[in-house]
C-alpha cells in the first residue's frame, strides 16, 4: 500500500464521480498506450481517494519506480509543506520505501 499525503490548501479531484469537473482532467490512458509508453499505472488496483491523502494498492508490483499522477484543484493560497510519500507491503510492513518531502506553493 502506497500513502501520498496532499498539502493543505489542495483538494483531491475524484475523477470516478460525476459531479467532479471532467473538463478540466487531463488525457485518459488506453490500453494501446501500455505497450507504447510503458507506464505503470495499471499496477494500482485500488485507488482511496481520502481528505488528507491519496492510498493506492496493488496486488502485485513488479520491482522498479513508478509515479502516479492525479489531480488537484487549489483551494487555499499559501506556503505548505508536503509529507513524504510512503509505501509498504501488507503482511511485511519492514518492507517500506519513502520518498522526498518539499516546500509547495499555492498563489492566488
Amino acid at each position: 500500500m502506497a500513502r501520498a499525503p496532499r498539502p493543505a490548501g489542495l483538494e483531491g479531484v475524484d475523477r470516478s464521480l460525476n459531479t467532479s469537473t471532467q473538463a478540466i482532467s487531463p488525457y485518459q490512458f488506453s490500453g494501446e498506450d501500455i505497450a507504447r509508453t510503458g507506464w505503470g499505472w495499471w499496477y494500482f488496483n485500488h485507488v482511496e481517494m481520502r481528505d488528507e491523502k491519496l492510498a493506492l494498492s496493488a496486488t502485485e508490483l513488479p520491482p522498479g519506480t513508478y509515479v502516479y499522477t492525479y489531480l488537484v484543484r487549489a483551494s487555499t493560497a499559501g506556503e505548505f509543506r508536503t509529507i513524504p510519500p510512503t509505501a509498504q507491503e501488507f503482511y511485511f510492513p519492514e518492507v517500506y520505501g519513502r520518498g522526498d518531502g518539499s516546500l509547495f506553493t499555492v498563489r492566488p
